[in-house]
């Protein structure tokens, strides 16, 4: 008689004894991922972008901004992306429990730390993609730039380039924002 191996879903994850040092669960196709965690040139960063989002946020009201809350990408994939934007139409979809989000967000920010190999940014990427966000950032603190991801679109925003966003309406920044205090 064999094993049997039930492969894990989001839910599972809250359930879960928190792992040391302040890391993360996350969850790919089934697979537990434990999410390292960020040094101080991340956590600026971050902060930076964070807080551009919520300008928007303010000025716009056409949506709702997160930083580090897990979003269900699949029956069994979860991701915690650094910050995320959930547009007011799905607001109301928002279970009123600690649980992870049911659905993806409409936007995801991922700032690339030195230790995350182009394979499994890739695949953070295009698992996003696939459950419906409809544009992902991947800030690269090292390049201080931007790439914009989108099912259809690969657009690198350099340091003097105003980063839009087609996903936030009314959003513009410098990039260079997002690296200088």
């Amino acid at each position: 008689m064999g094993l049997t191996h039930t492969a894990l879903v989001p839910a599972d994850l809250m359930q879960m004894p928190p792992p040391e040092n302040g890391r993360q669960y996350e969850l790919s196709d089934g697979e537990l991922i434990i999410v390292g965690s960020a040094g101080a040139r991340h956590e600026r960063i971050k902060s930076r972008v964070v807080t551009m989002l919520v300008l928007w946020q303010v000025k716009n009201a056409l949506g709702r901004v997160f930083s580090e809350s897990m979003f269900t990408l699949g029956e069994q994939t979860a991701r915690i992306p650094d910050a995320a934007v959930i547009l007011t139409k799905k607001i109301a979809e928002l279970p009123d429990a600690d649980v992870p989000i049911p659905f993806s967000p409409d936007l995801a920010v991922e700032v690339i730390s030195v230790s995350e190999s182009a394979r499994d940014a890739e695949k953070k990427v295009n698992e996003y993609l696939a459950a419906g966000t409809a544009e992902v950032w991947q800030v690269y603190p090292e390049e201080r730039r931007v790439r914009v991801r989108r099912p259809s679109i690969i657009r690198d925003y350099e340091t003097a380039d105003i980063l839009t966003s087609d996903v936030l309406k009314g959003f513009e920044t410098r990039v260079e924002r997002f690296f200088v205090d």
